[in-house]
């Protein structure tokens, strides 16, 4: 059997159906030579029994625990024989071809250490995939808040918070989603830290990618459906510690002393805020439900 270019490499935990969809996609979609590794993190929903017999042909490691995603990603890795590795949520697919699409783009562009395509929901509408580091000034204009004012996107936005990802661009960091990177860069800055159980890891990675001079480039020419949270809105509150752990590894990873203040006090600020909002929200809900007062007259 001749080399693969393209190596696949996706990381289930109890998603069966979309995995199915996930692969069948990308079976459907993909000319380049090409094989396909799925990690599996202890699933109990059948998922091997899946690929064992509807995908004979994938390379299926079934793991006795949940390991995390970042690890996953490195055991599927250490065996991909691509000269491209592509990390794949399992509750995506595929559209007309992108998997070609980010790959003649690497290899149009050997400056491009890694790229990813254009995200979207369900519906077809854009889930915004390409963001910017951590920074001082960053910190304090890309958050949450910041963006729930300021709901708008330009095509031309310096800040990538509020870009429209309609055109080709570099850009800081794509979601780990589908994320395809050059093997030779990926050898060079390391494996996934799996410090990140999950979330953020991705991040890191191409963080390293750029501190070692390298190019992340965002292709909007490449579609991908995302389901988004197939896997963790199973586990919400676990994985919202896993979430807020990676951030803080992530600034404490990357950023001086000047760029963690900032990132604590923007995260205690944005904390408080969340819990007046919460608090609010409850009293008014108890006062639209209250009991009527003692001795007022009954609705006629």
């Amino acid at each position: 059997m001749s080399e693969p270019v393209l190596s696949v490499v996706v990381v289930n935990w109890n998603t069966r159906e979309w995995l199915a969809r996930c692969l069948d996609r990308v079976r459907a979609e993909t000319r380049t030579p090409h094989e396909i590794i799925v990690v599996d993190n202890a699933s109990t929903d059948g998922s091997h029994e899946l690929v064992a017999t509807q995908f004979p042909g994938v390379v299926f490691l079934a793991n006795d625990r949940n390991v995390g995603f970042a690890a996953g990603c490195n055991q599927g890795l250490e065996l991909a024989r691509g000269r491209f590795w592509l990390l794949l949520n399992p509750d995506t697919e595929v559209l007309d071809g992108a998997l070609d699409r980010l790959v003649a783009y690497l290899e149009r562009h050997p400056e491009v250490a890694a790229v990813g395509p254009r995200l979207e929901n369900l519906d077809g509408s854009l889930q915004p995939s390409a963001f910017g580091f951590y920074g001082t000034c960053r910190s304090l204009v890309e958050n949450r808040l910041v963006q729930a004012l300021v709901p708008w996107r330009s095509p031309d936005s310096p800040w990538l918070a509020f870009w429209d990802h309609s055109s080709e661009r570099i850009v800081d960091w794509v979601m780990g989603a589908c994320l395809l990177v050059r093997r030779s860069v990926a050898l060079r800055v390391g494996l996934l830290d799996e410090r990140f159980f999950m979330f953020g890891e991705e991040v890191d990675w191409q963080w390293r990618m750029a501190e070692a001079g390298h190019r992340v480039m965002y292709l909007p020419t490449a579609r991908v459906r995302h389901r988004k949270g197939a896997s963790t809105s199973q586990v919400a509150r676990p994985m919202n510690d896993h979430e807020r752990r990676s951030r803080r590894l992530l600034v404490d990873k990357h950023l001086g002393w000047a760029g963690r203040f900032i990132y604590r006090l923007k995260a205690a600020v944005a904390a408080a805020w969340w819990a007046l909002w919460e608090a609010g929200a409850g009293l008014f809900r108890a006062w639209m439900h209250r009991s009527p007062r003692e001795g007022a007259l009954p609705p006629t």
